[in-house]
């Protein structure tokens, strides 16, 4: 990694490799030491030149002056709260979720939490520890949040309030005893939280509070601030070092501001410059499609959030970290690939370890994107969205200018590793996302080839996406293979592989895509066609072949419920825990029925080239209690071929599919040269009309539609 970027950095030699992407801690390497020239506090997240001029220019009732004053009505409610530090530090958010069924907790009180889905009560540890970080989290907000009050409007109290809860942590920092998630004390824990990353999000806007309100601690009180709480704090967070992670870009962020408060060159440069620093999160952590290598959406709005503090502040303490460029990528790549990726009502899928994420929800962070890349492509988040008071005062109030047209085609994003099949260009459009590309880290989820669906504003096709980490259902159901619309054998889950693109197409009327899943179980090759015709029809043919007998599972989740009860006998399923989330499957025996999402309805007919039966009824969403209609398909033998024709129009009916399957021999043009192949198409009759797909994965012409 270049860093002549960055002026003035002195940087000594590194002594350990990179380090993988994964959660293991990372052997301390040798960190180099950045020789800083900084300007008067405060300096970290806006400057008293800044604050002038945005005094100057804001008018009563415009945007600025709002943003003031709410500042102002959240530092008011702040005063008026009382304050008393935990006597210890707190737990992890992930625990706080019913066992039974999954479902977030509700406080009732300090010591009663309850489960609003099945009323069950909690009390006790870890629930009363995950309330306690709840509320250290909050205080290290206050503590930004007054002092960036006071510097805005001059008042003292703001400024006192700050300082007073600053010395009181000062004072009972040290106390608090090491600890992890699971209450041992040990490296990669915290002492205000349960995890370093904890305690870097906590400890980020302690430090922006902190020089906000710098010049108002005497000497002695600086000291103070220091040895008792800023300084042992980053320690706490650089004992363990991960590689690229998004917990890491926290890390980082929180030690590059304890570096920038105090003055630090060697914690500034080991957040920027080290092995596990910013430039090369930015460097092997973005792939060319502006994708956060972890997969799960949520992560990459994360793990910008993470880099915000450490960018603002090395804007302004003269790293230029915005500008930092590693073979074409920077910050702003993690801001254009979500929006190229999003579902036409501008949300992101629920893939691997995250829910569906709104980009209306980030608008603070594409407001600074706009604001230091000038990119009007962010506009469009602005425009749609709402603003909020913070970003407008760092940005000095940016004007959103019009959004450019943005390109609404079915496109093929090979690094990131998804095919998006799509027609029309408003809300109402059809898409289809078929995920092949890599796992995802500690992040991902087994499933590839997996597809989520999407028309007239619903998600269809269905993902689980994630709750929280540590109730049963995460593990068992939300990261279990047979959850996803994919294949599963030998009812065991998918290995972490990366899969690949065969085919892509996109004509008038038409795309498709043809993926293969990449070495997902031993001995097993498995490819999926998909292709979205006009925005009512939807076609998925999957060829599985082994090299000896096994049982295939292929499964697909939609969501909504089932128009009337699927038909058929009763089918005991395995006794394995992912497929004991599944309820009332049936072997069909006739048409499956009409699936209603809202007023959505769908559908679906499958058959098999392969024999085995299909089996229809329910499976979970979001928790237990979440019934959603599934149908699969299971075959016993060396090969599966599978055809899924689906109709989206809001007129499906019992008569509405008659697909047959059929194996055809491909046209090849080159025959003489490379020898013909065989492949396997389905044919599907939708209101009247014939549909074909025709995919061919070691053929010429690998995939056709007509």
């Amino acid at each position: 990694i270049s860093h002549g970027v960055f002026a003035g950095a002195e940087i000594k030699k590194v002594s350990q490799p990179p380090a993988a992407k994964s959660k293991m801690p990372v052997k301390k390497e040798a960190t180099p030491v950045r020789t800083l020239s900084l300007p008067p506090h405060p300096r970290l997240m806006i400057t008293d030149a800044e604050i002038i001029k945005i005094n100057e220019r804001k008018s009563p009732g415009d945007l600025l002056d709002k943003s003031v004053n709410s500042l102002e009505r959240v530092a008011d409610a702040f005063l008026k709260k009382p304050f008393e530090l935990p006597a210890r530090g707190g737990q992890w958010y992930h625990w706080y979720a019913c066992k039974k069924d999954g479902g977030s907790l509700k406080t009732v009180s300090p010591t009663e939490h309850k489960c609003p889905l099945c009323d069950t009560v909690y009390s006790g540890q870890p629930y009363e520890d995950v309330v306690l970080m709840t509320i250290q989290g909050g205080y290290s907000k206050a503590i930004r949040d007054l002092a960036l009050a006071y510097r805005f409007s001059g008042k003292f109290a703001y400024a006192d309030k700050a300082k007073e809860m600053l010395l009181a942590y000062a004072e009972k920092y040290p106390s608090y005893r090491l600890h992890d998630k699971n209450g041992k004390e040990k490296t990669g824990g915290g002492k205000v939280g349960p995890q370093t990353l904890d305690e870097s999000v906590w400890l980020i806007p302690v430090c922006q509070g902190a020089d906000l309100i710098w010049d108002r601690l005497n000497a002695d009180e600086q000291k103070k601030g220091e040895t008792g709480l800023i300084r042992p704090a980053a320690e706490v967070i650089r004992n363990h070092r991960m590689g690229i992670h998004n917990i890491q870009c926290w890390k980082n962020s929180a030690v590059g501001l304890a570096g920038l408060l105090l003055g630090d060159g060697e914690l500034v440069a080991d957040a920027v410059d080290s092995e596990h620093g910013y430039c090369r999160q930015i460097a092997e952590g973005v792939n060319s499609d502006g994708q956060w290598y972890e997969g799960a959406w949520g992560y990459p709005f994360y793990t910008i959030s993470a880099m915000v503090p450490l960018l603002e502040a090395g804007d302004r303490c003269g790293l230029n970290l915005y500008a930092f460029n590693s073979n074409g990528q920077n910050f702003s790549a993690l801001l254009e690939g979500p929006i190229r990726l999003a579902m036409p009502n501008m949300t992101l899928p629920a893939f691997n370890d995250s829910g569906q994420v709104r980009l209306s929800g980030s608008e603070g962070v594409y407001e600074l994107g706009l604001a230091r890349y000038k990119n009007p492509l962010f506009a469009e988040i602005l425009r749609n969205g709402k603003r909020g008071w913070m970003e407008p005062l760092l940005t000095g109030g940016v004007t959103i200018p019009d959004a450019p047209s943005r390109s609404v085609s079915s496109q093929n994003y090979t690094n990131a590793g998804y095919a998006i099949l799509r027609s029309g260009a408003d809300t109402n459009a059809t898409w289809l996302c078929l995920k092949y590309g890599p796992h995802g880290g500690g992040h991902g989820h087994p499933d590839k080839l997996n597809f989520i669906m999407y028309s007239r504003g619903k998600v269809l096709a269905y993902d689980p996406g994630t709750g929280k980490y540590g109730v049963p259902i995460h593990g068992e159901w939300q990261k279990a293979t047979i959850a996803h619309n994919t294949l599963t054998v030998d009812e065991t889950n998918q290995k972490p592989a990366t899969g690949s693109s065969l085919a892509f197409v996109s004509r008038p009327g038409y795309s498709a895509a043809l993926a293969d899943a990449g070495p997902i179980y031993d001995g097993v090759s498995y490819q999926r066609a998909a292709a979205v015709i006009g925005s009512n029809v939807v076609l998925v043919l999957d060829i599985v072949n082994a090299d000896k007998e096994h049982t295939f599972d292929l499964a697909y989740h939609n969501a909504g419920k089932w128009s009337a009860d699927p038909a058929g006998e009763l089918v005991k399923m395995p006794e394995k825990p992912s497929y004991g989330y599944f309820e009332k499957m049936v072997q069909s025996a006739g048409q499956i029925p009409v699936i209603v999402c809202d007023s959505v309805t769908v559908g679906l007919a499958v058959v098999s080239a392969s024999g085995g039966e299909i089996r229809a009824g329910n499976g979970v969403g979001s928790n237990v209690k979440d019934k959603l209609p599934c149908v699969m398909v299971r075959v016993r033998g060396k090969q599966a071929v599978v055809a899924w024709a689906f109709s989206i129009d809001g007129r499906a009916g019992p008569s509405v599919f008659a697909p047959e399957l059929r194996r055809d021999k491909l046209d090849q043009p080159q025959v003489k040269i490379v020898p013909a192949g065989t492949g396997w198409g389905v044919e599907a009759l939708i209101d009247g009309k014939t549909y074909r797909m025709v995919a061919d994965p070691k053929g010429i012409e690998k995939l056709k539609v007509m």
